[in-house]
């Protein structure tokens, strides 16, 4: 993050959610030196992980990917009119209609079939799109069982399948028994196709080269998340979100805060509210527990977290540093985003995500 400049950053008159390309690509390298020759599909769904799927994948299209994984098919289309050279796009909810096929050929898009279902809804609807066959190998969420091997070859054409994939269920998990018995099962599955294999996402990019394979898959560690907690990889931050203070008071011992009156003082404290809440994609589960930062200091959230508006304990900022519009920090180098997810018990993938919808960002 370019700290100077949020350092500097004083006072507000909204609230903003600043998105670092600089960090973006230095992610993108750091996953690019460890995976080597394995070919990095960018996951961009859920809008970059609230980060704005557009300008991120402009910095990642020149940082050097070629590939650009959603989940949503008004998302690929979107990606498509970007208009990059020489890039595939891979569509995670596959072929679920005639209407999708058309709009899949329309615009060169290339969907994971997830089933026999989409495979035959894809045979009647087109012969010629190259798909990805994806396997459950122990995920039970999507993806063709090891059973219909056969019903899966009599289906398909070997020059369709550009690769065959599978996805990691407990790769952020200490014991490893559970992905290397994947990655030997989606590589027994691969001995009746011979095709190309993809199983790491971002954890499994992080596990070893015995995970690579041809294609790696990383979505969080791209946006600063590291894969395994309190581990660093070099990963650096791209979200920080600041909001300003709307008002300050000075509230007597016993007096109640906020709805529900769940926080009571116990003693003369400052307060300050900031125009942040949970229409902001602030969690709830905070409430009484997380904390933000005024000049590097931490401030515990008190009472319970509002639709638009947070109350904070600001008994530990000097009061010439507290004043209507002072900048307070949600997210950023003091606030990572693994430690709010335990404050507020959720993982670091709905953090972004529910902080960067619906937000007006800063591309610096």
């Amino acid at each position: 993050m370019k700290q100077n400049m949020l350092y500097k950053l004083e006072k507000l008159d909204e609230k903003l959610v600043f998105i670092d390309k600089n960090n973006l690509a230095h992610n993108y390298k750091i996953i690019k030196n460890r995976t080597g020759i394995s070919k990095i599909i960018s996951v961009i769904k859920g809008d970059s992980y609230g980060h704005g799927m557009v300008e991120c994948s402009r910095t990642l299209y020149q940082s050097g990917t070629r590939d650009f994984y959603l989940a949503r098919l008004e998302d690929a289309i979107k990606i498509r009119k970007e208009n990059y050279k020489n890039t595939n796009i891979y569509l995670l909810s596959g072929t679920i209609s005639k209407n999708v096929c058309k709009k899949i050929k329309d615009h060169n898009i290339t969907p994971i079939i997830n089933n026999l279902q989409q495979l035959e809804i894809l045979n009647k609807y087109s012969n010629t799109i190259k798909y990805v066959l994806h396997f459950d190998t122990g995920m039970n969420r999507l993806g063709f069982k090891f059973t219909e091997i056969e019903k899966i070859k009599n289906l398909s054409k070997d020059n369709q399948i550009k690769f065959i994939m599978t996805h990691l269920s407990s790769a952020d998990e200490k014991n490893l028994n559970e992905c290397r018995h994947q990655l030997k099962q989606i590589k027994k599955i691969n001995s009746n196709f011979d095709k190309k294999l993809s199983i790491a996402n971002s954890s499994g990019v992080f596990l070893g080269k015995s995970f690579h394979l041809n294609y790696v898959r990383p979505g969080k560690s791209l946006y600063g998340i590291n894969p395994f907690f309190k581990k660093s990889f070099g990963l650096k931050g791209v979200m920080s979100i600041f909001a300003p203070i709307l008002q300050i008071a000075s509230l007597p011992k016993g007096q109640t805060v906020g709805y529900g009156k769940t926080y009571k003082t116990k003693k003369v404290m400052k307060v300050a509210t900031i125009d942040f809440g949970y229409s902001d994609g602030y969690l709830r589960s905070g409430s009484n527990n997380a904390k933000v930062f005024i000049d590097g200091r931490a401030c515990k959230i008190i009472g319970r977290v509002s639709m638009d508006l947070i109350t904070i304990d600001v008994s530990n900022i000097e009061d010439k540093n507290l004043y209507l519009g002072k900048a307070v920090e949600i997210l950023g180098n003091n606030q990572s985003c693994e430690d709010l997810a335990i404050e507020t018990k959720t993982n670091e993938h709905e953090i972004l995500i529910s902080l960067g919808k619906n937000s007006k960002k800063v591309y610096i």
